[in-house]
């Protein structure tokens, strides 16, 4: 099977109650819906998320294990 996209504008009312009306070809019968929204801008310092994100990973295995040999 093989996906398509499908895209649309619409407006959240405030009870957070989405309508929408599909193009025709769009098959009836189970299909994903994804919302993309803007964000608040962020105050934390550039690049802090990944930090944040990298800093809580487990330690796994030892520098050695991820390190390659150098040619001399």
């Amino acid at each position: 099977m093989t996906a398509k996209y499908y895209e649309a504008i619409a407006e959240v009312p405030a009870d957070h109650c989405l309508r929408l009306q599909l193009a025709p070809e769009i098959p009836a019968g189970p299909v994903r819906v994804a919302v993309i929204f803007e964000g608040a801008p962020s105050t934390r310092p550039s690049g802090q998320d990944i930090k944040d994100l990298l800093a809580a990973m487990p330690d796994v295995g030892k520098d050695e294990d991820f390190s390659r040999p150098r040619n001399q």
